[in-house]
């Protein structure tokens, strides 16, 4: 079925789209498809065996883990920032990394939140 009849279906509630018939996301590839499952866990909240299972899937469909954590930075407009970072930790543990606690317990009162990051570290323009 091409996608204006699945679009159709899904915009009247077809009943056979209950029993999973044309719900295949023909167009996508395995990575992209993957990709796409992340950002709607992140947006929905998921749990965190089935962010394992989903970085599971993306991986094994070739996704790196660079771009998996670009996932995070992509849907912050649409999800908000404190839904990515409740995300975050989990997302790390699926990729086998350990979440980061105190990360910036090391940092100057006041200052801006750079220690730890590697890298350059550029001060912000003055006003």
């Amino acid at each position: 079925m091409d996608y204006e009849e699945r679009l159709q279906r899904l915009t009247v509630n077809d009943p056979r789209l209950e029993e999973g018939r044309g719900l295949d996301p023909g167009e996508l590839d395995p990575r992209t498809l993957a990709l796409v499952r992340l950002a709607a866990l992140v947006a929905v909240g998921g749990a965190d065996p089935t962010y394992g299972a989903e970085v599971d899937a993306a991986v094994g469909a070739g996704a790196s883990a660079g771009q998996i954590v670009d996932v995070l930075s992509a849907v912050i407009p649409i999800v908000g920032l404190p839904n990515v970072v409740a995300a975050a930790p989990r997302l790390a543990l699926a990729l086998g990394l350990e979440p980061v606690e105190g990360l910036w317990d090391d940092a100057v009162p006041g200052a801006p939140p750079t220690a730890g990051l590697g890298g350059d570290v550029r001060e912000a323009p003055s006003a």
